[in-house]
């Protein structure tokens, strides 16, 4: 029922993480990532899009986006180490959000959602 909302909170943490270490650090203890950095751009589609995939604003368009991110991700960092073996090259979590965010592109934001109050007016 809040696959939604739970599947957006758990991306804005990877932001947070990155920007103000919080709930941990994502650098080893190094300060945030700068913010005109690779990390650091991934980091604001991360925060910006998951808010609003949480909310249900803009659900599909978000979704589509944070699709494609991870995607990218996949075939840019874990890929390379081994294509086949997601478990092995680290990169299970990405192709599960991948695919989670696709569902969402398709099957639009639910009961629950800003989209929905907008569209009635």
């Amino acid at each position: 029922m809040y696959k939604r909302q739970v599947s957006g909170y758990a991306f804005v943490l990877h932001a947070t993480a990155k920007f103000w270490e919080f709930p941990m650090s994502m650098t080893g203890g190094n300060g945030s990532v700068e913010l005109t950095s690779l990390m650091g751009i991934g980091g604001v589609i991360e925060l910006v899009f998951g808010i609003l995939l949480t909310l249900g604003l803009f659900t599909r368009v978000s979704a589509f986006l944070l699709s494609g991110q991870m995607a990218v991700a996949y075939f840019m960092f874990h890929a390379p180490k081994g294509f086949f073996f997601p478990l092995m090259n680290g990169g299970e979590p990405a192709i599960l959000y991948c695919f989670i965010f696709l569902y969402f592109v398709f099957a639009g934001a639910g009961a629950f959602a800003l989209d929905n109050k907008i569209a009635k007016k």
